[in-house]
């Protein structure tokens, strides 16, 4: 009987895990060193599903002038950390979270940055968030670690 218990009891805990994770939005995480070298030494390393390839090939194809900083690569690195992009964007890639993050983009007008995207907007507006970004200490609106924990495995709460 106690061992009955045990295999119920694990088997409901199993269950409540794989529905809490079926809740998350999440994204493959990145594990490629080049792109993890080129990228995170300045930031979290971005999904691309976040982004059309349209904004992924504005962003990478000026890292002169990277939201105000020089973030140049060598020809080669950029052009491996845009194939990268482009080859995973949200346009390209039809998985639950790229879907989310192309809802209401304006592929004539893409977003120019990733807290521009309507789905970064939707989750992240109100007074709300401006409360908790200057509680928790929050960077910028690009420092999602600070309240999403998981997210450099790619994991974000989700609606």
């Amino acid at each position: 009987m106690r061992k009955a218990l045990i295999i119920g009891a694990t088997l409901i805990g199993a269950s409540a895990t794989i529905s809490n994770g079926a809740h998350a939005e999440s994204f493959t995480p990145i594990k490629d060193q080049k792109i993890t070298a080129a990228c995170g030494e300045c930031h979290m390393t971005f999904f691309p599903q976040m982004l059309p390839q349209a904004s992924w090939t504005k962003i990478i194809g000026d890292l002169s002038n990277h939201f105000g900083e020089d973030a140049s690569l060598d020809a080669a690195t950029q052009a491996y950390v845009l194939n990268y992009h482009l080859g995973d964007s949200a346009d390209v890639k039809s998985t639950r979270a790229a879907k989310k993050w192309m809802d209401k983009v304006n592929l004539n007008n893409p977003p120019e940055r990733i807290v521009t995207a309507p789905r970064f907007v939707k989750k992240h507006s109100g007074n709300e968030f401006t409360r908790m970004w200057d509680r928790t200490n929050v960077k910028s609106k690009a420092d999602c670690v600070t309240c999403h924990k998981d997210a450099q495995r790619g994991i974000f709460e989700d609606d």
